[in-house]
């Protein structure tokens, strides 16, 4: 796998630190960490990354909207790293690849990452990291 830009959406700075830590540590480059859905939008077209690990539960916004856009305008893979995976419904259409449940490993994140690249590429992973779950984008 080349080198893929990442851009980490969380709104709670010690998890954004731990999942940007695992990512740089297993060989991603993460492009930007944004806390809101306004400052992802704006990061995400400065930046265009090639992933995204987004939270739905923003403070202030919706990762839904951001990974929506991110996935439609700029064609970013998208993983939900969330509370919100139990409403499975509710994130299909959305453009994420994959759904990893809060509270999680941060050391989990560059394996569903790498998932997701797969599923992107339109190949079937052997297997998804641990409680991840995998959507129609």
């Amino acid at each position: 796998m080349s080198l893929k830009t990442v851009l980490i959406v969380e709104d709670d700075c010690l998890i954004a630190f731990d999942v940007q830590q695992e990512l740089t540590a297993a060989g991603f480059f993460v492009c930007g960490v944004a806390s809101s859905q306004a400052e992802a939008l704006e990061m995400a077209a400065a930046l265009w990354p090639d992933l995204a690990v987004v939270d739905i539960g923003l403070d202030p916004g919706d990762g839904r909207i951001v990974a929506k856009r991110l996935h439609d305008e700029l064609g970013a893979a998208v993983l939900f790293a969330t509370g919100q995976c139990s409403e499975i419904e509710r994130l299909h259409g959305t453009g994420a690849m994959g759904c990893l449940p809060k509270p999680y490993s941060a050391a989990l994140v560059p394996a569903a990452l790498r998932a997701v690249c797969r599923m992107a590429d339109g190949d079937t992973p052997a297997e998804l990291p641990d409680s991840m779950v995998a959507l129609a984008a």
